[in-house]
Parts: structure tokens; sequence; C-alpha cells
């Protein structure tokens, strides 16, 4: 499955060249680990078409065919509105009849390994598309009617707004959006600057920005790019050059998040890592005194942890910490920040619960733990936790950390696997 997608996708290739066929089902197969269905011809195709009524996702279709020589299966295709990549041997010219087809994303030259490679790239970026929100802001209805078009033919969400202010108010409310589209001349408020009121909150590496401007706007391109846009567009642009910027941007957005993403986890269980718990939890624990509201340390460590490691090694103690991140992420309520903060130990921060309620629900959690088994080699391993909370706003996180800690320490004390909640 795409990294970061919850269902399955089928794709169609319909190629006369078994290497190619067979090597675009097994790379994107494997590398996307998606559902991949073959033909050779354009009988098969509409064969499968008929089979699976239609439900492709995404069709890579070869231009020249033995029953279908001249692009004849990508009319065929339209019919079904199945968004499709066009396979060819040769350049096409840029006013060929296929590129009037509102289905086509894009069409890859045959030319060995690199197309392969190529092509998985569109299929994984079209797939990932599904989860971007894009904001088209253009005074003039028939040119975002136009961006919002070819947005939605890249499978990219889109939302539209017709003046700059109308822009500012919307993109606080839309978590997944990821490119603002962004007109220069506009009444009101104009591009440059709601480019300035967008990077006064978001920085680039959080939202990007594409401007665009008619031909006879040229010196405006330098002063966008001051302004902290992304990128540029002028508006004769063209569908292949659209594409490729959009897409440009958006895999440079998901790059810098994918490793601002990677610092803030711990190696071993995925979780957040004790740095960014202590840098976010600031934040967190700042709002909760202003506010006067309720803010939970839970502290967790496994009770036998240094026996697991001493009589089944370390690989053991591993998978202990490992199936223990597991439970916490999956038992643990959304709203809360879940870490490790070294070897066996785990901090929670949770807001807004009362003494009886977290009480409960740790307590749950902790006889759960008790009875819960996991394999390693040929060993089914158990183990208890114990559990210590601070549910008291004291002068500093740090300080209700350490005092979950405190609690931690006199559970273990006590025997472990229990909870003792400090208030």
């Amino acid at each position: 499955m795409v990294k970061g997608l919850k269902m399955k996708y089928n794709i169609l290739v319909v190629d006369d060249s078994k290497t190619i066929l067979l090597g675009l089902k097994q790379t994107l197969e494997d590398k996307l680990n998606i559902d991949v269905i073959t033909a050779t011809s354009m009988k098969e195709c509409a064969q499968l078409i008929l089979e699976h009524k239609g439900k492709f996702d995404l069709a890579l279709l070869d231009y020249g065919l033995p029953d279908a020589p001249n692009g004849e299966i990508i009319g065929m295709v339209k019919k079904f509105k199945i968004p499709s990549i066009v396979l060819t041997g040769t350049q096409l010219e840029k006013d060929h009849e296929i590129f009037q087809n509102e289905n086509l994303i894009d069409y890859i030259i045959k030319n060995g390994s690199y197309a392969i490679d190529y092509s998985v790239s569109v299929v994984q970026r079209f797939l990932q598309n599904a989860q971007v929100e894009v904001l088209v802001v253009d005074d003039s209805k028939t040119f975002a009617f136009k961006m919002q078009n070819l947005c939605k033919k890249y499978n990219l969400k889109t939302v539209v707004a017709n003046s700059g202010e109308e822009a500012l108010q919307i993109i606080p409310q839309r978590v997944n959006l990821k490119l603002v589209l962004l007109d220069y001349m506009m009444p009101g408020l104009n591009g440059l600057e709601v480019t300035q009121q967008i990077r006064k909150k978001y920085k680039k590496d959080e939202l990007a920005i594409i401007a665009l401007s008619g031909m006879s706007e040229k010196d405006v391109v330098a002063s966008f790019l001051k302004y902290g846009a992304n990128d540029f567009l002028y508006k004769d642009f063209s569908n292949e050059e659209f594409f490729a910027r959009v897409n440009s941007n958006i895999e440079v957005l998901e790059l810098f998040n994918v490793t601002q993403d990677k610092a803030k986890r711990d190696y071993l269980t995925g979780l957040f890592n004790k740095n960014y718990l202590l840098n976010a939890g600031q934040e967190i624990w700042e709002r909760s005194k202003t506010n006067k509201e309720l803010l939970s340390v839970i502290m967790f460590s496994i009770d036998t942890f240094r026996v697991i490691n001493e009589s089944y090694g370390h690989d053991a103690g591993d998978e202990a910490v490992i199936e223990l991140g597991k439970i916490l992420s999956d038992n643990v309520n959304k709203d809360a920040i879940i870490a490790r903060m070294g070897a066996d130990q785990f901090c929670i921060l949770l807001k807004n619960r009362p003494y009886a309620e977290l009480y409960q629900i740790f307590d749950e959690l902790r006889e759960n733990i008790a009875n819960n088994k996991f394999p390693f080699d040929n060993w089914m391993l158990d183990y208890t936790v114990s559990i210590g909370i601070n549910i008291d706003l004291t002068d500093s996180l740090e300080e209700m950390i350490y005092l979950a800690e405190e609690a931690l320490e006199n559970a273990k004390y006590k025997g472990g696997n229990q909870i003792i909640i400090n208030s």
C-alpha cells in the first residue's frame, strides 16, 4: 500500500511487450503494494474493464497495440472515465489529439528501465495526491475553474477562493492544505500582500505557494520569491508544466515533512522521542496554565525489563519495548502525546482528564498489559508495568515529569504492576 494511504488501489496496465508489462506489474506491486491487472491488447483490456465494471483507479495504456495501432485504446478507456497514462515509443506533438482527453494525466516515452521507474513515480504521485488539498485563489472565476479542473485531473482535492481576504480565512480551517495557487492581480489584497500574510504564520516548508501572473507582469516574479513564494507560473502554462510544477512543490514539501517527522520519532517504536515531547509539551503546558486546564503526565516502565534482557537477550528487550509502544499507541486517546523517553520508559501527556477517569483508564490498561503475551523466537513472553501519574499543574513541565517519575518509582518500590497518582 502506498505510504500514508489506507485503501487498496486497482491499476490496469496494457502493453503488448511482455518485458514492459511484467516490469511494470512487478515494480508497481513491490514498491507500492497495489493490485496490478494486465492485458496485452485492446480486446483483453475491454474484457477486463467489463469484468471489473470500470472500477480501476488508474490505467497505463500502450499507444500502439496490435489491434489498436493508433491510440484507439485511449478513446475506448476514456468512455469509462478512468484516469490514464499513455505509454508511447515516440515523442508526441503538443497539439496531438490525445491531449484533448480530459482523463489523460501524462504520457511516457518507453525507453527501457527509466520508463518503468518514471511510470511508478507518476502512479505513486497520483495516488498520494488524494491526501493533498490545494487552494486556488483567483478573482477570475473562469481561470479559477480551469485550475480547479486541472487539480482534480491529477487527483488533488481543491478549494477555491475568489479574493485574497477569503483565502486568508480559509487557510487556517484546512488541515490537509499543502499548496496555494495564488493570482497576483486581484481586487482588495493582491497576491504579494496575501503571500506576506501567509508567511507570517506558515513557513515555506509548511505551506507551498505558487504565484501566477500574466506575461506582461514579469517584474513581479522577483518580488513574489522575495516575499516567500516557493515558485512562479505564467498564466499561459501548458498542462504538462502545471503538472510538473505542482507535483514538484508537493514532493519537496513532503520531503521536508518526512525529514522533520524522523527527527521527532523514536527509532525503535516509531512513537515520538523525548526531545519532541519536551518541545511540544512546553506549548501544551503553557496553554494549560493560561487556560487553567487539567494536564496529566503519565510515566510507564516495564517491571521486569532487566530480567528479560538478561534471560533472553537484548533483542527480546527491544521486542518488549516495541510491544508496549504498540499497546500504548492502540489504546491511548489520539489527542495525547506518547513518547519513548529511553530504555523501557514511556511518557504520555494528556489534557482534560480528571483523577477518577485517569485511574480507570490506566488501571484497565495496566491489567491488559499484564495479561498480554508476545512472541519472541520460540517463547511467548509477558511482563507487567508500573505507572506513575502527576496531575498537579506545577510551575514547569519538567517539574511535572519529575513528580510523575517519583510516582513511578514509588509504584515499583511497592512491588510493581500498579498505578500511583500524585496530585
